[in-house]
């Protein structure tokens, strides 16, 4: 199989690392094509063009390979978000850019995105941490005050939802091509924010990036 973004980030790491990456790869595209309960262990081994228990010793089971290539995915989104906000303090203007930046990414890389969204479905501790970076910009808005509103899990589920639901538009081809623009507009009314406001920070013009990994270790 060619590299994926697994892949590419280790090109220049050990043969280990390079095999434990190829077998990434090839679970994003299983889950992202067939779902995570579909998928085989030897369907991953035989995608990624290894003996079965070559798999075994880079990864103790499906699970493990999966929650791995969901927390991989899911950081380097985490970083690469960050990284774009640097600087900006403003709640509104985060809270809007990281909700577009979310769905616009991970959008633009239909694998890692179709197997990011079934694992934020599956796994509790991934919706925890997608949550966590969500919380604090809340939380500055309430500081701030920008945000009417009480942050609590409710809040955080129903935002997190809303942000998935987005997702899923996007990769299925069924929402429109501004839906990031529009589900963070619908946020920021949520929280209180005036509609002319809400409009026109959820509209502003951002810079396109693309998503990377940081390379991986064996």
């Amino acid at each position: 199989m060619s590299n994926g973004l697994f892949g590419d980030g280790a090109a220049h790491l050990g043969k280990s690392a390079r095999t434990r990456a190829r077998l990434m790869d090839a679970a994003v595209e299983l889950f992202a094509r067939d779902g995570f309960e579909a998928a085989s262990v030897n369907e991953i081994a035989r995608r990624a063009d290894v003996a079965n228990g070559t798999f075994y010793v880079h990864f103790r089971d499906k699970n493990e390979i999966a929650s791995q290539v969901a927390l991989a995915i899911a950081g380097s989104v985490t970083r690469q978000l960050d990284e774009a906000m640097s600087g900006i303090e403003d709640a509104v203007e985060r809270t809007s850019m990281g909700t577009r930046r979310f769905i616009d990414l991970v959008g633009n890389a239909p694998d890692w995105g179709r197997a990011l969204l079934r694992a934020l479905w599956t796994f509790q501790a991934l919706r925890n941490s997608v949550a966590g970076h969500l919380r604090d910009d809340l939380e500055r808005g309430v500081a701030q005050g920008a945000f009417d509103v009480q942050v609590d899990p409710v809040l955080i589920d129903v935002f997190v939802s809303m942000v998935m639901s987005g997702l899923f538009g996007r990769l299925s081809g069924s929402a429109p091509e501004d839906i990031a623009s529009r589900v963070a507009e619908l946020q920021l009314r949520m929280l209180g924010v005036p509609a002319d406001r809400a409009r026109t920070v959820s509209r502003q013009d951002l810079p396109p990036i693309s998503l990377s990994l940081v390379p991986i270790s064996a």
